[in-house]
């Protein structure tokens, strides 16, 4: 099933990927890493110009152009060029989905058809040699996210990314929490994916990662989580938790399990639920960062939300 819109690539350190000119480029700058929002020229899609191989996917600039690795990687200098209009050797890259044995979750590494790995230099924050092509082993410098941009289609799987960094992650029901919940954890895990399904309305519901269940929003929206502070004097374990207002049990979409993605034009989000409240993080008085669906009307940035993508790492070498 092929992807519909497009997509920015963001680095370790939270820079966007840009096509200066929006590609057709031989001369640097070519690729800038300096971005700290998606605009025109940070939007690329991914074309499988070569499937069933290992290096099947091209990435095209928002005019259409080919990224081109020169000499197939292994450069410093010059890495790049943006002027390709047909995808051959040097315009074949592989994705590796470093989320494999939870590696670095949510990041994929980018492999040049001669067998080296994309690196933003600094981890991005380059406006001058921003990238090179001459790594032999994954670090930090070569971890990408793909962030999703435009129409989300149905039947993908996405990471959540709040405002502040943080990802929404499944309470799967069963264990201490017999109907489920929703969660904000620091680093993604596998219960941060969740496929976008679209209803018959244009909404969406969220299946969480049992590939069973879907996010219910308790009451169609308009509730605050709470923080929920352990009495350390109550006997047996002192166990802080919050208040619940999802639910992660449904079997079946009805409405309050449906909800709007709102492309705001920029690689973010607004989910709203069936009864048009904004889903969103807010910081009680005691620091705690806690979930909300309790206002309606224009999202704020607390509200907004990128869908980090999975499911676009190339086929694996058989050995």
């Amino acid at each position: 099933m092929p992807w519909p819109g497009e997509f920015a690539l963001r680095t370790y350190k939270g820079f966007y990927v840009t096509a200066l000119d929006g590609g057709g480029r031989t001369v640097e700058p070519v690729l800038l890493t300096t971005a700290t929002t998606a605009g025109p020229w940070e939007k690329f899609t991914f074309a499988v110009t070569y499937p069933d191989t290992p290096h099947d996917k091209s990435i095209q600039t928002s005019r259409g152009y080919y990224l081109t690795a020169l000499n197939g990687g292994g450069l410093t200098g010059g890495a790049f060029h943006t002027d390709a209009t047909q995808a051959l050797d040097w315009e074949r890259f592989r994705l590796l989905d470093l989320s494999v044995g939870n590696f670095a979750p949510s990041f994929y590494a980018i492999y040049t058809i001669n067998g080296f790995y994309v690196t933003a230099v600094g981890a991005g924050g380059k406006s001058a040699d921003a990238f090179h092509t001459d790594a032999t082993q994954i670090q930090d410098w070569e971890k990408f996210q793909i962030v999703k941009c435009g129409d989300v289609g149905s039947g993908f799987e996405y990471g959540i990314l709040t405002a502040d960094g943080t990802f929404l992650s499944a309470v799967l029901p069963g264990g201490q929490s017999s109907q489920g919940d929703i969660t904000i954890v620091g680093r993604a895990e596998p219960e941060s994916r969740f496929k976008l399904i679209r209803q018959n309305d244009g909404s969406h519901a969220l299946q969480t990662s049992n590939g069973v269940t879907f996010v219910t929003a308790l009451g169609g929206g308009g509730l605050v989580e709470k923080f929920i502070g352990c009495d350390p004097g109550f006997p047996g374990a002192c166990i802080s938790t919050t208040s619940t207002i999802f639910h992660t049990d449904a079997t079946q979409v009805l409405a309050w399990e449906k909800f709007r993605i709102i492309d705001q034009g920029n690689c973010t989000y607004a989910l709203q639920t069936s009864s048009g409240f904004n889903v969103g993080i807010y910081r009680d008085s005691a620091g705690h960062t806690l979930l909300t669906t309790r206002r309606d009307g224009v999202s704020t940035s607390n509200e907004l939300f990128q869908l980090i993508v999975y499911g676009l790492a190339s086929p694996e070498v058989l050995q």
